[in-house]
């Protein structure tokens, strides 16, 4: 599927890229829950790299279709789990047909992780990352594969507007397992656009780690007891 790969070479320039000019900052938990709601748009037009950026081929409603729960854990790493549901429409192509109408249902457990980390003290308000994972993807056109299970690479951008609110670009590649592996209709791309909201942020100790507590309430100091004997 030549325009996974293309999508997937280009999100490798740009993290690499981000990543080289800074250095990692040791522990670091920018949040622990994040939940995001997006517009969600489906390439499934079956031409692989020809009209990768042709949008009128892209299936999408006009209301928001997709819902992510990500939990952090450390180093950049964190696991999310995404719902999405959308409507092949008549008029747009699907694997080189029209009138193929449909409903989309997917669900998908994906790994992710966060170059956030490598250059937070200089830019906060930016976070790419990327994605892999695994996934279902329900359709009902005369033309696909009705249950298909997916391998998923994708990446993405988060934009900070404030501190815990942010918008999310997302491209993700969608490659088929069954009934054959890596097969042009089982194939497809998925990109959405919408809003995260994130929560729990470390706060930073006094030894430089990031906690709830700081290291002088740990302990208590010992008391001084006088000698008696002199």
């Amino acid at each position: 599927m030549k325009k996974a790969l293309f999508l997937l070479t280009f999100a490798f320039f740009i993290s690499h890229s981000y990543a080289q000019p800074y250095k990692t900052i040791k522990i670091y938990k920018p949040y622990k829950w994040m939940v995001g709601v997006s517009w969600s748009a489906i390439d499934d037009d079956g031409r692989q790299f020809e009209g990768i950026f042709d949008v009128a081929n892209w299936n999408y409603m006009v209301f928001p279709t997709r819902i992510t729960l990500d939990r952090y854990f450390r180093y950049g790493w964190s696991a999310e789990a995404v719902a999405t549901y959308s409507q092949y429409l008549p008029d747009k192509l699907v694997n080189d047909s029209t009138n193929r109408g449909s409903t989309f249902f997917s669900f998908d457990l994906n790994g992710k992780y966060s170059f956030y980390q490598k250059y937070a003290p200089r830019a906060r308000w930016i976070d790419p990352y990327f994605t892999f994972g695994v996934g279902y993807t329900y359709r009902n056109s005369a033309n696909v594969s009705p249950h298909v299970p997916t391998v998923n690479l994708g990446f993405g951008l988060n934009i900070w507007i404030v501190r815990s609110l942010g918008i999310q670009l997302h491209s993700n590649a969608k490659i088929g397992v069954y009934p054959g592996f890596w097969v042009t209709h089982t194939n497809y791309l998925q990109h959405s656009a919408g809003i995260v909201f994130r929560w729990g942020e470390g706060k930073k100790n006094s030894n430089g780690g990031f906690g709830r507590k700081k290291n002088k309430w740990t302990k208590k100091k010992p008391k001084y007891k006088p000698n008696k004997g002199h």
